[in-house]
């Protein structure tokens, strides 16, 4: 359903109360903006500036207070969400696509019309048109920061909230920030942090201070500067849960596809396994080469997912792009499924090619139809329980060891199923055992989907 421009208060902020690890971050913050306003946040470093930055565009939960965009909707609601325009301390760019690729991706989330105009401009504006095409890996940090900005304000945003959006700028690009601004997002409300109190004059902005978490006076008091006149315009309607699903797997693809980064290592590293087994145990089982093979398939699965499970939220946490998807106008559940859906298919990959390997190595059958779905299934189910994990232990310093403890329980069932149905398939057991173990996978695979599907939302938001 499309929605139109608020007339009400753009942002409220009431009593805001933010604790993080020990320490009380933002105590009893309140403030309000009017559509097309403008304020800057000012104060030392560690005074909460991009806290309450992240607080209002519903990254963190308060402990206390409420958040209202556009009106009375919280951040946590797409439609809230959709007339938002959000820029952190990273900008939440992929590397290895263009900047125009970057633009592309922003505006299917966004489900902004005349996606291609609208990129255009923005490059134009921000100053980066004759490097649309290049990767951005190769820009500088001022260069990322422009096409941070062209992202913020891609879908002409009715809040946007900014933290030091000089930050990394020349002197040319701080003086084009008020052009930028009124260019891209004229009718928005724009809150941002700086500690240039000259950034907030040449905006026209007036002046908050924060100190030790708490505003030292009350901007909901403050004289407001008279904003420009705000008319009424249609939102762009935000992608279908589908859509954004699709988008989000292709983006994922494309860079995995350039950067290279999972399936060669992952091919590798099971290749390398099971050459190792096969010099180290047949010549001695002899007679046992297929138990052997079958077991280095499934270790083989097993630690690949694990390994590629491990980088598949921390990648976009630590680039900072897992940002620009949580403030998208999107289903935060899509997000677990999209990461589910290329984990899955890179273990199947994976699986698949190690079968064909050890078949060749070990001369053992194992590359069969049942064997084939057995990996496939058993890839599905694999990746739903790592994906899961992997989005509650992103922000975890140890999650590189916490990500193999954690996967190994929960995969036992799947580990036992995959030996049943191999061990089936090359008549070692009966093969009449096979469906109860496919019907396992597929419990396995519909739990932890369905768990994932529920939590994620909820874990996303600390």
């Amino acid at each position: 359903m499309q929605t139109t421009r608020p007339t009400s208060p753009a942002i409220v902020a009431d009593d805001l109360h933010v604790r993080l690890g020990q320490r009380n971050v933002l105590r009893g913050v309140s403030l309000a903006l009017a559509p097309g306003e403008r304020m800057a946040i000012v104060g030392p470093n560690g005074a909460g500036k991009t806290t309450l930055l992240r607080a209002l565009a519903g990254l963190l939960r308060p402990r206390r207070g409420r958040v209202a965009l556009r009106g009375s909707q919280s951040p946590e609601d797409p439609d809230a969400r959709g007339g938002l325009g959000f820029l952190g301390h990273r900008p939440p760019l992929y590397p290895h696509l263009t900047a125009r690729e970057n633009l592309a991706f922003a505006a299917r989330l966004q489900g902004v019309t005349e996606g291609a105009e609208r990129i255009q401009g923005a490059l134009v504006t921000v100053g980066l048109a004759a490097d649309a095409n290049r990767l951005v890996r190769h820009f500088s940090r001022g260069m990322q920061q422009r096409l941070g900005l062209a992202l913020a304000l891609l879908a002409d945003p009715d809040v946007v909230l900014l933290d030091e959006p000089d930050a990394s700028l020349d002197s040319a690009g701080v003086d084009d920030l008020p052009r930028m601004l009124d260019a891209l997002a004229p009718r928005a409300a724009v809150l941002f942090s700086t500690h240039d109190e000259r950034v907030a004059h040449a905006l026209g902005a007036r002046i908050a201070r924060l100190e030790a978490g708490r505003l030292t006076d009350d901007p909901r008091k403050t004289p407001n500067l008279t904003p420009p006149t705000v008319p009424t315009q249609v939102r762009p309607r935000p992608p279908s849960f589908g859509r954004a699903v699709w988008a989000m797997i292709a983006k994922d693809t494309r860079v995995e596809w350039r950067a290279r980064e999972q399936v060669p290592t992952l091919l590798m590293f099971t290749l390398l396994a099971a050459v190792v087994f096969d010099m180290a145990f047949i010549a001695a089982l002899g007679s046992e080469v297929a138990a052997v093979a079958v077991g280095v398939l499934w270790i083989s699965v097993l630690l690949a997912a694990t390994l590629a499970g491990t980088r598949l939220f921390a990648t976009e946490y630590e680039r900072g792009t897992l940002d620009g998807l949580l403030v998208a106008p999107v289903d935060p559940s899509g997000i677990y499924l999209a990461k589910f859906t290329l984990l899955a298919l890179e273990t199947a990959f994976v699986g698949v090619a190690q079968l064909v390997f050890l078949s060749l190595l070990l001369n053992v059958s194992l590359f069969q139809a049942s064997t084939i779905g057995a990996v496939v299934l058993a890839a599905a189910a694999i990746s739903a329980i790592l994906a899961l994990q992997s989005s509650l232990v992103v922000s975890a310093r140890a999650r590189e060891m916490l990500m193999p403890l954690l996967a190994i329980p929960p995969a036992v069932p799947v580990l036992l199923a995959g030996v049943g149905i191999s061990l089936g398939a090359l008549e070692v057991t009966p093969a009449g055992q096979q469906g109860a173990w496919f019907g396992l996978l597929a419990v396995v695979t519909v739990v932890f989907l369905a768990l994932g599907t529920v939590l994620y939302p909820h874990a996303a938001r600390s």
